[in-house]
């Protein structure tokens, strides 16, 4: 068993974001003095955990000596998610056939937060095009979870969580098409949150992704904080097909503002699979936790079931048309998992995808109808706990492999394709020292409802002063 959490003192890289902006503001700390400490911390720790695959350096450091304050995120180290194209950092995509690749721009969310202020230290590890919930691949070592090292972050975005859990940055940057942000939010003790699909961008990609299931999200070790990150993340740009109007207040303000009275729903029951015991432990002290805000708990549940063979679809066909741009002589260098999602797709028609997308908006539109019964919806976020290093999901072929990757996640997928915002935050560990969390999901544009009630949990059971006790 792992070491226990401990309260570390001293080093600015176990702040909170919003903590770092009000001393750098006060000049009490300096945007260099946070830099430094964090790239120190991740040469400490980065060797152990294997979180970030790509350290920028000298860049972070001369923007950390930039005079003028640039905005909210002034002096805030930030990491990218392997998936996010950033000017100065390769972008492998987590995939051998691209390592090395730099695409010479920062994508649109990326340019925000650098705007913003965020200085960008490095970009984080996944699976090859965050086809697995596990963070391993051919291109770089597997990510180990901070708590227990043994173990895996889960996925995709499983170094993006571990850094933060870590204190490499106090924020991440990542993308969530099945999970990717809760599921390793909830297997590292952190705040993942998956917006409304449209409330952050793509851009400047042209493809959707996965017919518009994946968005990028902020990471953050408390509410705050990922608020604080949304609010330079969010906003339209002119053309995307799913961009939401730009909100009408801060996402920040919404957390520390108590919400009015909430009606919650909870449920830890999926549309399959089971949910472990360990699991539904500490969800069950959640769900008593929320009982003592001031909301009214119903236990009830939207049916989730009729998603996951149109979502296999869709996956399987983006694959293929991703697959296609990978020139001949590398198709070699990809793994076999990802061809064999790739044949798949190739396999299928036109009128299996446009059925698929139709049935898939179908069984949404009547999942969304919950939310005009009930303001929130409580569950647990994974319904396992996160694998030791090196767990195989059994199953030769694509739709095994997934069908099991879909009971891990049987609580986090449905609301890809449904668009709705989620939150993942801590809701306790295990007698293994493993972290658990559970999911707050809300009506499609209710960032903000979902941040006040999570805040107000926070407020109830900190969680940001236990860290795993690393270097």
């Amino acid at each position: 068993m792992e070491s226990p959490p401990h309260t570390p003192a001293g080093s600015p890289a176990f702040l909170p974001a919003s903590e770092l902006r009000d001393l750098i503001r006060n000049k009490e700390l300096s945007a260099l003095d946070v830099t430094e400490a964090v790239l120190d911390h991740l040469e400490t720790v980065n060797p152990r955990l294997n979180a970030v695959v790509a350290v920028r350096t000298e860049g972070a450091l001369a923007d950390a000596l930039l005079p003028e304050e640039r905005g909210p995120l002034h002096g805030i180290p930030f990491t990218v998610k392997d998936a996010n194209e950033s000017a100065q950092l390769p972008t492998a995509f987590g995939s051998l056939p691209f390592a090395g690749y730099r695409p010479g721009f920062d994508s649109e969310v990326v340019a925000r937060i650098r705007r913003a202020g965020g200085i960008l230290v490095g970009s984080t590890n996944m699976p090859e095009f965050g086809l697995r919930i596990t963070t391993d691949n051919r291109a770089f070592p597997p990510t180990r979870n901070p708590w227990k090292t043994e173990h895996g972050p889960t996925g995709s975005s499983g170094g993006a969580a571990a850094a933060v859990a870590a204190g490499i940055g106090p924020l991440a940057l990542a993308a969530d098409g099945a999970g990717s942000v809760r599921a390793p939010a909830s297997a590292c003790g952190i705040v993942g949150l998956k917006p409304t699909r449209g409330r952050t961008p793509w851009a400047p990609a042209s493809q959707e992704q996965w017919a518009g299931y994946v968005v990028n999200g902020p990471m953050a070790r408390t509410v705050g904080d990922a608020a604080l990150m949304l609010d330079a993340m969010a906003g339209p740009v002119v053309g995307e097909p799913y961009g939401l109007p730009q909100p009408s207040g801060s996402f920040l303000a919404a957390g520390v503002r108590p919400p009015r009275r909430l009606r919650v729903a909870y449920t830890c029951t999926p549309p399959h699979g089971t949910v472990v015991p360990e699991v539904r432990e500490v969800f069950e002290q959640a769900v008593s936790d929320f009982g003592e805000l001031d909301v009214e708990m119903v236990e009830a549940s939207p049916d989730l079931g009729g998603l996951l063979d149109p979502l296999l679809t869709v996956i399987a066909a983006n694959v293929a048309a991703m697959v296609r741009g990978v020139p001949p002589e590398q198709l070699a260098e990809l793994e076999s998992t990802t061809l064999d999602i790739a044949l798949r797709g190739e396999r299928l028609g036109a009128v299996d995808y446009c059925a698929a997308v139709a049935t898939a908006q179908r069984r949404a539109a009547d999942v969304i109808r919950f939310w005009t019964r009930y303001d929130v919806l409580l569950s647990p976020t994974l319904t396992v706990l996160p694998p030791p290093l090196g767990t195989a999901v059994e199953g030769t072929g694509f739709e095994e492999r997934w069908r099991e990757y879909a009971d891990w996640l049987a609580f986090t997928y449905p609301f890809n394709i449904t668009g709705q915002p989620a939150i993942s935050l801590p809701a306790g560990r295990t007698a293994q020292n493993l972290p658990v969390g559970v999911q707050l999901v809300g009506a499609p544009g209710a960032e903000a409802r979902l941040l006040g009630l999570a805040a107000d949990f926070e407020r109830a059971r900190p969680w940001a002063h236990a860290w795993p006790r690393l270097g």
